[in-house]
């Protein structure tokens, strides 16, 4: 049962790491955003992508924050009791930074007709909640290695 929880777990963390990297490829690729960059193709399709794969990514890091946390055998009343635990652990900084990521996420699942003069603005909120998912997803993978919730490679 262990060993099918730690196989779990690694594939969660390695669909984070592929999430990461598309999101990451995606807005490296984002052409410069101008006054009619909602008009372009291009953009809105990259636009697109970028949303979808932020969205995916922050629905995969609760998944996975929540696998890992259930492992080590944390009661769990609610999600908060997962994202208190990840601020004790130091995977993230204060509970405020998970609740801006999901807002952000639904703002952006909701919200999905946006306006060209918010793209600016939201490609930056992207931007760092990404980088604070690639460091939470760091942060988490290596706290599983030292508490030996992964499979030994």
């Amino acid at each position: 049962m262990l060993a099918q929880q730690q196989r779990l777990l690694q594939e969660k963390l390695q669909v984070l790491e592929r999430l990461q990297s598309g999101l990451a490829w995606s807005l490296e690729r984002l052409p410069e955003l101008d006054s009619d960059a909602i008009y372009n193709p291009a953009v809105s399709e990259r636009v697109a992508a970028i949303v979808d794969r932020f969205c995916k990514l922050q629905d995969q890091m609760a998944g996975t924050l929540a696998h890992a946390h259930s492992m080590l055998g944390e009661k769990r009343r609610s999600f908060h009791d997962v994202v208190a635990w990840t601020v004790t652990e130091r995977i993230l900084r204060d509970e405020n930074t998970w609740l801006e990521l999901r807002s952000l996420r639904n703002r952006l699942t909701h919200d999905y007709d946006l306006a060209n003069d918010e793209l600016p603005e939201l490609i930056a909120l992207i931007r760092k909640g990404a980088t604070t998912l690639a460091a939470a997803a760091t942060s988490l993978k290596r706290l599983c290695v030292q508490r030996g919730l992964l499979l030994s490679t």
